[in-house]
């Protein structure tokens, strides 16, 4: 016969198995960028469930099958608990390692890596080791300061490798303009480059885009920074097409459809930027515009063939490379008829073979973001050494900036088991070696001075 306390505790039995049998691979997935915002909250209450689950069964369930039931219960939800333990314990130590190994092995390799930070004191212990060539500026760094503020935060950080005898820091942002303008507030809030051009002639083109680089590259030299990951040479296309775009928004982001108008666009937006000091970066090679879904969550492939692409899709890429200092960005969109197993931003044959290669480019290239959903499905641990050995030079990790550890730990097993190419690992040290001397050289701007 089944209790009234059995009867009426059935629903909530149910929820409890549902939820341990969801928690056990949300906490094998911990560590996954996707879970960033629940990261922090995952482990507290983990155990906070197991121990309710603990209580309930002892109170609740007296029955000799109850209990046997129980005993699987429980055992599920700590099982969930001990396994996002091991992911933070593994994490923590790897991050040990990582600040450990401050030595020049360790600072060739550092040399490499872009990250994001909310702690600036965490950043500084990774400036002034040499673990990183670069950080990342965002929203969230700028968001209620002022210039002046952050220009000292930078300048600081810049003095760390000047005592530290180490190449000046590459301090980069997005500020594209538009709905990407990650330092407005403090600095102006501009339309898109696509609104600056949207009426003008062909042969005003440059000249407009000039004059809105040289706006831009004047206000971020005036905080330090010396990348900005602009302009977009991705081709517009019929929104329709980005049904499954949710993050990128490359459809409202992109110039124009036409690459003869994206051209002079980007050719004079990144001349702007460089009078003032400041690298443009051409972004997101093999382009976006054909894509259908959204590279920071979803897998996305890009179907063209290269022919196609270099007839029309690459040829603001190859004219801005050629016209400008320019770096280019590599995204994470699969360029199927090249390279079917990864995304162009691990890919040796679309990095060598097309961009080193068939184009001849032998400036600097960086990833995207390597914690979007398109290149974390391929693993972390892998991914700056497959973007190294492809001929990438630097690695982004913002968005979820702890990843850095991740990935950085990886790189150094890979160089000690001699899995980096030695040849690839070079030449990107002499590209990076000449954007330093550049950067070095640039004359440096004051807040008065951009005023």
């Amino acid at each position: 016969m089944i209790s009234r306390t059995e009867t009426s505790s059935r629903p909530l039995r149910v929820a409890l198995w549902a939820g341990g049998l969801l928690a056990l691979p949300l906490a094998l997935l911990l560590r996954n960028p996707l879970l960033l915002q629940w990261r922090p909250l995952a482990t507290p209450l983990l155990f906070a469930v197991t121990i309710a689950v603990a209580v309930f069964i002892a109170l609740r369930w007296q029955w000799p099958q109850a209990r046997r039931q129980g005993a699987l219960l429980l055992a599920l939800w700590v099982g969930a608990l001990l396994l996002a333990g091991t992911q933070e314990a593994v994490f923590g130590w790897r991050k040990q390692q990582v600040l450990a190994a401050h030595h020049a092995a360790a600072q060739k390799l550092g040399a490499h890596m872009i990250v994001g930070y909310s702690d600036p004191q965490a950043v500084k212990t990774l400036v002034e080791k040499g673990l990183i060539g670069g950080i990342f500026i965002s929203a969230h760094n700028v968001r209620g300061r002022s210039s002046e503020t952050i220009h000292a935060e930078i300048s600081a950080l810049q003095d760390l490798r000047k005592i530290a005898g180490l190449p000046p820091l590459i301090v980069s942002t997005d500020q594209e303009g538009g709905i990407v303008s990650r330092m407005s507030p403090p600095l102006s809030r501009l339309p898109s480059l696509a609104d600056v051009i949207a009426e003008a002639r062909p042969e005003e083109i440059e000249l407009l885009a000039f004059a809105y680089g040289e706006k831009h590259g004047r206000e971020l030299a005036a905080l330090g920074v010396n990348i900005n990951f602009a302009p977009l040479a991705d081709l517009s296309s019929p929104a329709e097409r980005h049904s499954f775009d949710f993050r990128s928004l490359i459809g409202r982001r992109a110039i124009d459809t036409d690459p003869a108008r994206v051209s002079p666009a980007v050719i004079g937006y990144a001349h702007g930027l460089e009078v003032n000091g400041v690298h443009a970066t051409l972004k997101h090679f093999p382009g976006l515009g054909r894509v259908t879904t959204d590279t920071h969550i979803f897998p996305a492939m890009l179907a063209a063939s290269a022919s196609d692409l270099e007839d029309s899709d690459w040829i603001p890429f190859r004219a801005g490379l050629q016209s400008t200092q320019s770096l280019l960005m590599v995204g994470h969109a699969t360029l199927s008829a090249v390279d079917a197993s990864k995304p162009a931003s691990r890919s040796a044959r679309v990095v060598r073979e097309i961009v080193r290669q068939h184009w001849g480019h032998d400036g600097v290239l960086v990833t995207d973001d390597l914690t979007m959903g398109a290149a974390v499905r391929h693993g972390l641990c892998s991914a700056g050494v497959d973007a190294i050995n492809a001929g990438i030079d630097l690695l982004l990790v913002s968005y979820d900036a702890a990843q850095y550890y991740e990935i950085f730990y990886c790189l150094l097993q890979a160089a000690q088991h001699g899995k980096i190419d030695a040849a690839m690992l070079e030449d990107s040290e002499r590209r990076l070696g000449k954007l330093q001397g550049v950067l070095k050289r640039a004359a440096p701007y004051t807040l008065a001075s951009a005023k």
